[in-house]
């Protein structure tokens, strides 16, 4: 084989490759988004390999251009690629390709820009994949290379897209009834009565309680009418919905394989607004309900994992560590507690990870050093971290000073002391105004209202839960406008993001903010 020829084959293999992984992507994409897969939430490593496949073809289309420029036969050079109908080998065929790396490009650039441009551009753009799906095609099927494989892969490709487009149309944009996207294991939370009785309560009975730890009580639920209960990964929490009319939110802290019970940790807080006192008092055999469960937690892929829990901030942690010990991964634990007799699962820590957990009692031990623990793990390691603020500020302190190429993820209990933005200084609160898109009202938000109280009054069932910006439940897609962001949730890399707010703290620094309501 001459230099022309490979090249030649370069060209053809890249545009092949390029092209079924590019109907790949777009199959994938339409999978996640019509649940076909699921009606769960999307996990992360799904939205992972879409995005995996969409760079993998990227790499053979730039094998493809690269072919074509190399090969003397068709004649291409930079000036044919950059411009349709100039080419003269196949010029229509050839402008398909143009049009559509174009398109690709477009897409490619938003999506990386997704974070920090109105969600609708992202949107308006993506949607252009169908298009430049097509253009690929028809550039795949004009070429004259390949024509029997293309044609059985277009006939294939046409046929699995039409459908999921046809599904998404009529079945897969169902909006998700519960609305809402909840924490773990936070403060105890009042609710009106308003919003107790949802479609999305599931009844469960309270099958077994059991004493954790001093103060903690173990409570294992089970679907009212014997079914399996929804399935859920670690770092999942769910909404318990107590017979006063409570909404209280703890960490599911069981084993994620047992679909027929739910177990959770709660502890005790006798100077609390009595919600963990409603829960002690449960009795085996009582209904009660629930709704989820929900992830803002999750677990991601790394090689090495740092848990660090304070206290009830164990139950989050538990099922992560029994994951990543199943899954043969590097971790350690440092769990921190009062005393001993106070801190929960301590046996089952010590069967699943033996040497790799360690166990700090306040009243022994003092406080956990942090920056010890940090000095063992490599760089690009997980850090995840669950427990009361001071545990959670002096984490993030140590990982700014010195370890800032750790990979931080963290669930409180309530909002961090510098919940207004996490600058440490109160910003002043001005006028704007908030447009409902679907509904088409604009209401006025003035300095002395918040915008999720403004939003409810047009809107009675916008899902809220904290009100003080770390629990997520409120969460609003913003199409226009700038979010002035003061919440917890986004952590400091992301507070520039223009495509989400948090209403029950946040404001706009634009006049108007146009949210999908």
């Amino acid at each position: 084989m001459d230099a022309q020829q490979l090249w030649w084959y370069v060209a053809r293999v890249g545009g092949l490759m390029s092209w079924w992984l590019l109907s790949a992507t777009v199959v994938w994409g339409l999978l996640v988004s019509t649940r076909v897969l699921g009606p769960k939430a999307v996990p992360g490593r799904l939205l992972d390999l879409h995005r995996f496949l969409s760079v993998l073809s990227l790499v053979f289309l730039a094998a493809h251009l690269v072919g074509l420029l190399a090969d003397s036969w068709v004649d291409i050079g930079l000036l044919q690629i950059l411009f349709p109908f100039t080419s003269d080998y196949r010029p229509v065929a050839v402008a398909w390709g143009v049009i559509a790396l174009y398109l690709l490009a477009a897409v490619q650039t938003t999506s990386q820009l997704k974070k920090r441009i109105p969600h609708r551009w992202w949107r308006y753009v993506h949607t252009s994949t169908f298009a430049l799906f097509v253009l690929a095609t028809v550039h795949a099927l004009t070429a004259g290379t390949d024509e029997r494989t293309v044609r059985w892969t277009t006939l294939i490709l046409t046929a699995a897209v039409s459908f999921l487009v046809i599904y998404r149309l009529l079945i897969g944009r169902r909006p998700d009834e519960s609305g809402s996207r909840e924490p773990g294991a936070t403060k105890p939370i009042d609710t009106p009565p308003e919003s107790r009785d949802r479609p999305d309560s599931r009844p469960v009975v309270v099958e077994q309680l059991r004493r954790a730890a001093d103060g903690v009580l173990a409570i294992e639920l089970a679907a009212a009418d014997d079914s399996q209960l929804p399935a859920w990964e670690p770092g999942a929490h769910l909404d318990l919905v107590l017979p006063s009319g409570r909404i209280r939110q703890y960490s599911l802290c069981g084993d994620p394989a047992d679909l027929d019970t739910y177990r959770i940790g709660v502890l005790d807080v006798p100077d609390g607004r009595g919600g963990s006192a409603e829960v002690h008092a449960l009795r085996a055999g009582q209904q009660i309900a629930i709704r989820g469960p929900r992830n803002r937690f999750p677990l991601v892929l790394a090689d090495h994992y740092l848990f660090i829990a304070g206290g009830i901030g164990i139950t989050p942690i538990l099922p992560m560590v029994r994951a990543v010990a199943a899954a043969g991964r590097e971790w350690r634990l440092i769990y921190g507690g009062r005393s001993r007799a106070t801190m929960a699962f301590t046996d089952e820590l010590k069967a699943v990870g033996g040497d790799r957990v360690r166990l700090v009692p306040e009243d022994a031990d003092g406080l956990p050093d942090l920056d010890a623990a940090l000095a063992g793990t490599p760089r690009g390691a997980a850090v995840y971290a669950c427990g009361p603020e001071p545990l959670l500020t002096a984490l993030q302190k140590s990982l700014t000073a010195g370890f800032p190429d750790r990979h931080l993820h963290m669930e409180r209990f309530g909002p961090s002391r510098n919940s207004l933005g996490e600058t440490g200084t109160s910003v002043p609160a001005g006028d704007f105004k908030v447009r409902l898109r679907r509904s088409g009202r604009v209401l006025p938000v003035p300095a002395d209202r918040t915008l999720l109280e403004a939003i409810r009054e047009a809107v009675p069932d916008a899902p809220f839960s904290c009100k003080e910006g770390f629990c997520g439940s409120c969460e609003l897609r913003v199409l226009e406008g700038i979010p002035d962001h003061r919440d917890t949730v986004l952590s400091a890399g992301e507070r520039d993001r223009r495509d989400v707010i948090y209403p029950c703290v946040s404001r706009a620094h634009s006049p108007i903010l146009v949210v999908d309501l």
